[in-house]
């Protein structure tokens, strides 16, 4: 089938689609850039069709091929572009051959009758690829959703996309203003901040209850201004002298305790 193609950097799409490089850009077009076949492929399996779609036809695999044709059959305009047009869009050095143009995903935060909610915050961790690690993880272990502090990573970041690996189309991601807290966060009887000078080791933690986890920076630890929200604090008892982990493998091991109880409850 013959496909868009476009062959100049001046090109209005491609500038435009440039632009959301920049976090004020995304936020005012309510877009963002996703990188690679296969997070493109799980937007489309969770019902999300791109925008645009560019492509380079001289990298594409026949499952890739299949991909395009999926997109286009959801009304994206797939658009084939040389090599150099699409390292214009990408902030990697090797692109992997395909960018795609998404609107921000507005996911319902649900949560089965049968479950306890499980609510993820992340405050002021400013590292790109630790949020998107934290994300990934968050879905693989049953997080309901996760809020975001002021001064934590752009969650739609290409980096924290990349290393989200397609949570962002399947967990719902929120703002949270201390001041004013989401309802669903204060109604969690059980809300921890995970520190490393708690007394309270995680796995003697209930954590099968509505539950909040609070993930800080390693820099500077929780907000003085979410400290009022808290109920308690959890640590992950460490051997060898180690003083702390890095946040995203801290979280990861919380988490994943959290979902063990989960499943055996």
């Amino acid at each position: 089938m013959q496909r868009e193609r476009i062959t100049s950097p001046a090109n209005p799409v491609v500038r435009y689609a440039r632009s959301l490089l920049r976090p004020r850009m995304r936020d005012r077009e309510r877009a963002f850039l996703v990188e690679g076949p296969r997070i493109i492929y799980d937007a489309l399996a969770a019902g999300i069709a791109p925008r645009v779609l560019f492509y380079v036809p001289e990298r594409l695999s026949l499952p890739e091929q299949s991909l395009i044709d999926e997109a286009a059959r959801h009304g994206t305009r797939v658009i084939a572009v040389a090599p150099p047009i699409l390292s214009l869009i990408t902030d990697t050095v090797t692109p992997q051959g395909m960018v795609a143009i998404f609107p921000l995903p507005d996911l319902p935060l649900a949560i089965p009758k049968d479950q306890s909610a499980l609510f993820l915050v992340l405050d002021r961790i400013q590292d790109p690829g630790n949020v998107g690690t934290i994300l990934r993880t968050a879905l693989g272990a049953g997080v309901h959703a996760v809020f975001l502090t002021e001064g934590t990573a752009d969650p739609f970041a290409p980096k924290v996309v990349r290393a989200a690996a397609g949570a962002h189309f399947r967990l719902p991601i929120l703002p949270l203003d201390p001041a004013h807290p989401d309802p669903r966060i204060l109604r969690c009887a059980q809300r921890l901040a995970a520190e490393v000078k708690s007394s309270h080791s995680y796995d003697a933690i209930d954590w099968t209850r509505d539950t909040v986890l609070v993930l800080g920076s390693e820099a500077h630890g929780i907000s003085s201004a979410l400290r009022p929200l808290l109920t308690g604090s959890v640590a992950i008892p460490l051997a060898g002298g180690l003083e702390s982990l890095n946040v995203a493998i801290a979280g990861a091991i919380l988490l994943f305790e959290a979902a063990r109880q989960r499943r055996r409850r």
